[in-house]
């Protein structure tokens, strides 16, 4: 879904608890200050359930801090790495949680370390749970979350694992088919006009789209396999392409049938029939099909 950068203030000193790093102030092996981090943002596949309007009203941002959380910079300080090597302010959670979470949701956080994450989500009415597998923060993570009177209201379960499980044997049932997003083409603002770019050309018949879309050639069948992949890799790879698509235009998750359009108009699926790369499709029914047959019985008649 995107990224943001992170701009704070590095804590990372040399052991002699220097401030600059390197060869300083001679070059040529001064040492770039690593002050930003990259939060990449994901989504899970699925539809998400209906929630009550009160709980949506009370989990509403202001549009000022709308704003500042969805642009794509932030800048605000880092934090010491005292208790724990990995620290990171408790605001870094708190905007995240707010952004993507309802109250009453469920946060979890498969490395828990010092409990930061949790401590944020109790205290935004989210509920919580996070995995550790290092004990000496069982500790820490009490005194800031267990010994914490303004999260008194919640309990706390800190839970020892005594059985090893092995991942092979955990049933694998997803709520989904397939961990990839269907590609619908009704949500790629097909037929609109909008360009896409050609990354590759899987074979005589079919590209790839930098959306990671597969598209095949509707209402053709090529005779000529080597002369549509010259022609594909010559005057489509790595070109901006128009795409329309018809109903039922999908073939499995990624892959449609669909028309191609170059930049300057020219209409790819019709071309190769012209020169006699392919042949109009005469097993399928489509919109087109009367005029890629009209322009094949025209290349014959030449």
């Amino acid at each position: 879904m995107g990224a943001i950068i992170w701009q704070k203030k590095t804590t990372m000193n040399t052991t002699g608890g220097a401030t600059v790093m390197g060869s300083y102030p001679y070059p040529p092996n001064g040492m770039i200050e690593i002050d930003y981090e990259f939060i990449l943002i994901f989504k899970k596949p699925g539809k998400s359930e209906n929630v009550p309007k009160e709980v949506r009203e009370k989990s509403r941002l202001t549009k000022e801090e709308w704003k500042e959380y969805f642009s794509g910079h932030w800048r605000f300080g880092g934090e010491k790495q005292i208790n724990h090597e990995a620290m990171f302010p408790e605001e870094l959670p708190r905007r995240l949680i707010r952004m993507y979470s309802l109250i009453g949701d469920v946060v979890l956080d498969p490395f828990l370390g010092s409990g930061t994450t949790i401590k944020a989500a109790l205290e935004l009415q989210r509920n919580g749970i996070g995995y550790e597998i290092n004990e000496n923060f069982v500790k820490i993570i009490n005194d800031k979350i267990g010994n914490n009177l303004l999260l008194e209201l919640f309990d706390l379960e800190i839970v020892k694992r005594t059985q090893k499980i092995e991942l092979d044997s955990i049933p694998y049932e997803p709520s989904v088919p397939d961990a990839k997003p269907l590609l619908d083409p009704r949500n790629l603002d097909l037929n609109r006009g909008k360009m896409y770019k050609v990354v590759k050309i899987v074979s005589e018949d079919t590209i790839e789209l930098d959306t990671g879309l597969f598209v095949k050639f509707l209402g053709l069948d090529v005779v000529d396999k080597e002369r549509a992949v010259k022609y594909l890799r010559e005057y489509v790879w790595k070109k901006d392409v128009i795409i329309k698509v018809e109903e039922n235009s999908l073939v499995s998750e990624n892959t449609i049938f669909a028309y191609v359009y170059l930049k300057n108009k020219i209409f790819v699926n019709a071309y190769l029939i012209k020169s006699g790369i392919a042949q109009a499709d005469k097993q399928r029914e489509y919109k087109l099909r009367e005029k890629l047959l009209k322009i094949e019985n025209q290349r014959k008649c030449v």
